[in-house]
């Protein structure tokens, strides 16, 4: 499990470096917006984990998915739909599963992978219609975003509700 924990941070880590230097280009507004809507429905799946609530959390991940569905590549270029693919694809597995999957800590350890992917997702698109936090838990090593410097741990839910900090902040993009 440890070996496996190692392997996916140096993957994450990887996929981020190489998300950073990319230039997409400009990105269209309306791909923007559909992609700022997935951040909101991020959101409420993160709220969902915080209040310890798998029934809910699997519902916002089905709305979550809907929303990558819905996504126009059409108005993507050749760079913006690629990296799109790569990460549109992870997102839709680490969905999936939250859905499909009523345990709340197999859910919340696939949180932890599509919270970094939505990440790289945001920064990259620069979808964020407010500002977003980068938000860290010690005790997990795992981050999320929020829409809010309160700390809210989706990973502990009430047993460690404000563990972890603001590790950086995605200023507002539109």
């Amino acid at each position: 499990m440890k070996t496996k924990f190692i392997l996916f941070a140096i993957l994450t880590i990887a996929l981020a470096f190489s998300v950073k230097a990319q230039d997409l280009g400009k990105i269209d507004a309306q791909v923007q917006t559909q992609i700022g809507g997935s951040l909101t429905k991020y959101y409420s799946l993160k709220n969902a984990l915080v209040a310890d609530n798998a029934d809910i959390a699997s519902q916002r991940a089905d709305e979550l998915l809907k929303t990558f569905e819905a996504v126009d590549k059409t108005k993507m270029t050749d760079a913006q739909k690629t990296l799109w693919t790569k990460l549109e694809t992870l997102l839709s597995l680490d969905s999936r599963h939250i859905r499909d999957n009523k345990e709340l800590e197999h859910q919340r350890e696939h949180f932890m992978k599509l919270s970094n992917n939505m990440y790289s997702l945001v920064f990259s698109f620069k979808a964020n219609e407010t500002e977003a936090y980068l938000q860290y838990c010690p005790m997990k090593k795992a981050s999320w975003l929020s829409d809010s410097k309160d700390i809210r741990n989706p990973y502990y839910g009430n047993k460690m509700i404000d563990c972890g900090s603001v590790k950086a902040t995605l200023k507002k993009n539109k």
